[in-house]
Order: C-alpha cells, then structure tokens, then sequence
C-alpha cells in the first residue's frame, strides 16, 4: 500500500524591509555628508564615487549628480522606489579636516560605534565648526605663501618682503569681505586693485622691486590654478557638467583678478606716473628650501589641516617640489609636471590605503605648487597690455599643464588604487 504523501502549503518568504524612520535617517545622513563634502572642496568625480559606497553599505540604492554649487540625489530602497533631492551649495575654500572628519564618522558607523542618530548629530557639528583656525592666523598665512611663492619666480629680498606685506593685505580684504554679500562677490576685482595699487606706490617709492611679480605673488591664494586643474580633472573623467561650469568660474575668476589688477595700476599710475621694474639679484639658494618648508606649514592652515596631518602635507609638496625640479634636468613642461604629479598621485594613495585617512590630504597640497594658475594670470595679463601672441602662448601652456596634472593623477591611480575615494 503506497503512503499518500501530503505537501504543506508553501510559505511565501516577504523580505525584511527596514522601517520608514530608519530609510529616513540613513537618507538624511547621506545627503548632510553630500552637502559637507561638496562645500570642503570634493571634485565631482570623488563626491559621487564616494556617496553611491555609502549608499551601498546602507543597502540604499542611490544616484548622485554633483555640481559646483548643488548636488543632485536619488536615494531609495530600489530602483523604483527612489525619491529625488536636490541640494544647494555653497562652494567653499579647501577644507582637509571636514573631509577627514567625516570620513571617521563613517568609519565609526561601519563599525556600529556611532548609531544613526548620533552620526548625524557628528556630521552637523562637524559642518557648523568651520574656523578651524583663528583669523589672524588665516590672514598671516597668507602673506606667508605670497613671499614664499617669490621664491619660485627668483625674486629678491625686497620683492619677498613686498609680497608678504601684499599677501597679507588680500588674506584681510579675503576674511573680512566674507560676512557681507555683496563686497564678497566683489572680493577677485577688489582685492586685486588695492594689491595692483600698493604694488606701484610701494615700487614708486622704495624703486626697488619688481611689481609684476610681487602683485601676482601677494594674489597667487586667489589665483584658481586647482580649479582650472580639477575642473580639467572632472571633464577627463566624464562629468562634463560639473568639469565645464567649474573652468568657466575659474575662468572668469582669472578675468576678473586682471581687470582689478590693470584697475589698480591704471589709478596708481595716474597718480606716481610710470613706474620702472626693478630687477635686484635672486634671494639665496638655501632661502628656497627655508621657504618651503613655510609654504607647506601656511598651506595646513590654508587648507584647514588637522596639526597631525602636517607632517604629510610637508612630505607632499616637498615630493612635488623636488620631483618636478629633478624631471626638469631631463624634461620640459607639461612632462615635468605629469611624472611629479604622478609621484604625488602614488604617494597619497599608499598614505591613504596605510592610514584608511582620505588621500586628499597629499594629493591638493602637492599639486598646489604645480598648477597652472600663475601662467593664466599671465596670459590674461598680456592680452590687456596687447602682447595678443604672448598671451595666447601662456594660455596654450597653461591648459596643457592642466591636462598633464589630470593624467598624471588618473595614472597614479591606475598604479595604485585608492582605497578611499575622498
């Protein structure tokens, strides 16, 4: 006799769905980290790169568009259920600690020691402490970096002098314009008119600095070199939108910066008459290394560097420093440029895959130094006083040391991956 067999009715397995509240929090998490990330300076490329991991590791499925001054974000459980943000910006100065900080935040909720809650809470107080450093600090810093920076154009003593004093009036016009709108939006033309005035009054007086150089040196913080080099960045690697609006703000930065300069030499020279260049002898060899090492400790402050991360900021921009001079025995620009940006390029990479910290801590303070916006300045600065071929030249160069920084880091990252995409 054969056993009738009986077949149970089959259970029906419903997924474990997470509750609205928690969805809710992981979103709001996600689109905090968007905007503090976004306005402490992350390229398009890294930001978008950087949120969908965190959206995967929240088994969220989500999609980012990142603009210079907003971020677009779709963020849901699956790909028909996503609801849509858009996020405004407010693109800000270069901000290492925001990024290193948020990026222990995530670190420390991985490892369950933060709940959602309380990471939120660490990402709002990370994001309202922006003076990371005093004003006075800030604002003699940057006078440091403009007299550093005449160093590298082979200035004299009186010129590094000149370009501190210099540097030192944009970094106040810089800080104290920022409360108020509209003399912020003014900042480019204005700081460089006061800067392209005392430059004459002080050459008229002292007849003995070059007040080319040291008007491009006291304004050399303004100078969007990194976001004509980022912006080159973002385009190489597809992210046409945010790569284009970014090199037509630091296009029209650099427009803005000579007219304010040609504005301040027009007015200084109506009031002294012509004035002559003075070129004096070069400052000493051994003043050069003397004057990286405080470029490299000014750009911390900058930068807005944690006191740890000095050590690496140093080791990077001497790396570039000392690799593009070296590269330079054998080879011109832009290839000098491209082998020390790789070099910076690996290093960050393996500092950031030792440390688990962002490699942007290296990459943005070595490139400082190689980045073409000096030779822009210079272009536009020719074309305004009719030298058309000479200015087309600097502009010619200046985009292809852009290209070059752009591959330089893409290789690097092909020679070794980062494993932090910040």
């Amino acid at each position: 006799m054969v056993k009738e067999l009986k077949f149970s009715t089959p259970v029906k397995v419903v997924p474990h769905k997470r509750d609205r509240a928690t969805r809710r929090k992981q979103a709001n998490i996600l689109l905090h980290i968007c905007r503090a990330i976004s306005e402490a300076g992350a390229p398009a490329h890294r930001l978008e790169t950087y949120m969908t991991v965190i959206a995967d590791k929240f088994q969220l499925e989500a999609s980012f568009f990142a603009m210079p001054t907003a971020v677009l974000a779709s963020i849901g459980e699956d790909e028909y259920s996503q609801r849509s943000y858009m996020i405004k910006t407010n693109p800000n100065d270069i901000n290492l600690n925001t990024l290193h900080s948020i990026n222990q935040v995530i670190v420390a909720l991985e490892n369950d020691d933060l709940d959602l809650d309380q990471a939120l809470d660490q990402i709002k107080l990370i994001t309202a402490n922006n003076d990371f450093y005093p004003k006075w600090l800030v604002a003699l810093c940057f006078g440091l970096v403009g007299g550093g920076f005449t160093t590298l154009f082979n200035g004299s003593w009186h010129d590094v002098i000149a370009a501190a004093c210099l540097g030192l009036l944009t970094g106040i016009i810089t800080i104290y314009s920022a409360p108020y709108k509209y003399i912020s939006q003014l900042l480019s033309p204005l700081a460089a008119m006061m800067v392209g005035f005392v430059a004459i009054a002080i050459s008229h007086y002292s007849n003995s600095i070059d007040h080319f150089l040291v008007s491009l040196a006291g304004l050399i913080i303004l100078v969007p070199g990194l976001g004509i080099t980022i912006a080159m960045r973002e385009l190489s690697t597809g992210h046409l939108v945010s790569g284009s609006s970014r090199m037509a703000g630091a296009v029209t930065t650099l427009f803005l910066l000579s007219f304010g300069l040609a504005l301040g030499y027009l007015i200084a020279q109506y009031i002294f008459g012509e004035t002559q260049v003075h070129k004096l002898t070069p400052v000493p060899g051994w003043f050069n290394y003397l004057a990286l090492v405080i470029t490299a400790l000014s750009f911390s402050v900058l930068f807005k560097a944690r006191f740890a991360d000095t050590f690496w900021i140093f080791l990077s921009i001497g790396l570039a420093f000392s690799g593009s001079s070296l590269i330079g025995l054998w080879m011109e620009q832009p290839f000098k440029s491209l082998v020390a940006v790789m070099l910076v390029s690996i290093a960050g990479n393996i500092y950031s895959r030792l440390s688990h910290n962002p490699a942007s801590v290296m990459h943005i303070p070595g490139i400082i130094l190689l980045v073409p916006g000096s030779i822009g300045f210079n272009s536009l600065s020719a074309m305004y006083t009719n030298d058309t071929i000479t200015g087309v030249q600097a502009a010619f160069n200046a985009v292809l040391i852009a290209v070059a920084i752009s591959v330089g880091l893409l290789v690097g990252n092909l020679l070794v991956p980062p494993k932090k995409d910040l």
